[in-house]
């Protein structure tokens, strides 16, 4: 059984998605959190902020976490870019509920919890169920802490009504979010039916499909990556730059139909390509 680690990768733990796909879910999240600071900024004018300094500090903050994300996505390895995008993705989390504490709960207009769905659809697809139990969790809690927390300062009372009602509707949207992830995306449907046709196709495929062809250069970093080099070394190596050994190394990935380097090493041994 698969345990979830929050920053980490067990080491049985098979990626869900190939690291050029979750490269991508990971670049697409910084394109996103720049209008989401925009539109902090636009909410401050419409519902003046408990603390403008402290609204300026979290718009701040989520730059400069953003900024991280950005350049460490472009340097990633394919190990380690899950890690980046769970915690960006953790990291958002948290700066979501320092920005409705800024609103001091946004008033009565409690519709902005809704915003967070967005975060659980982020973490199912890093996770799938794991991910969704993680990030309601932590819904749950920091709801709690808010509430506590603009009582003691603000004595506003504690809003045991919102944090009840709210609670329940993340539960039912990470429920859904991961049976629909389970069934359609990355579970019970593919695997089904690829156990149906295995018997089917297995046989004909092994017999006349032919070896993925590769150009000497990719031949070079595939041999490189089977001996557990990093696309640092291998770039040292070919004398060529970080960047461009991590393209190939992706579109081996996607050639291969592998999710990570192990996959890939595996394929390319059953086609004799190493």
């Amino acid at each position: 059984m698969r345990t979830l680690s929050f920053l980490g990768l067990d080491a049985a733990e098979r990626p869900r998605l190939s690291a050029t796909s979750i490269r991508q879910l990971a670049r697409l999240g910084t394109v996103v959190r720049w209008p989401g600071l925009l539109f902090a900024a636009i909410l401050s004018l419409a519902v003046p902020p408990r603390s403008s300094i402290g609204l300026a500090l979290v718009l701040v903050w989520v730059t400069l976490y953003n900024a991280w994300g950005m350049i460490a996505i472009s340097k990633a390895d394919d190990q380690s870019i899950l890690r980046i995008g769970r915690a960006l993705t953790l990291l958002d989390t948290v700066s979501y509920f320092l920005v409705l504490f800024v609103f001091g709960g946004v008033g009565a207009s409690t519709s902005i919890y809704a915003a967070y769905i967005l975060l659980i659809v982020w973490m199912v697809a890093y996770d799938g169920a794991e991910g969704a139990m993680l990030c309601v969790g932590i819904f749950v809690l920091g709801m709690i802490v808010l509430h506590a927390a603009l009582n003691a300062i603000y004595g506003e009372g504690f809003g045991s009504r919102d944090v009840l009602l709210w609670s329940l509707i993340m539960v039912v949207a990470g429920a859904i979010l991961a049976a629909y992830d389970r069934i359609v995306i990355g579970g019970v449907l593919p695997q089904a039916a690829g156990s149906a046709g295995a018997t089917v196709e297995t046989p004909i495929t092994s017999a006349t499909v032919p070896a993925v062809r590769l150009s000497p250069r990719e031949q070079e970093v595939l041999q490189l990556v089977s001996e557990g080099y990093s696309n640092s070394m291998i770039a040292g190596r070919l004398h060529l730059s970080e960047n461009t050994i991590k393209t190939y190394v992706e579109n081996l990935l996607s050639r291969l139909n592998a999710r990570n380097r192990a996959e890939a090493v595996a394929a390319a041994s059953r086609q004799n390509l190493i």
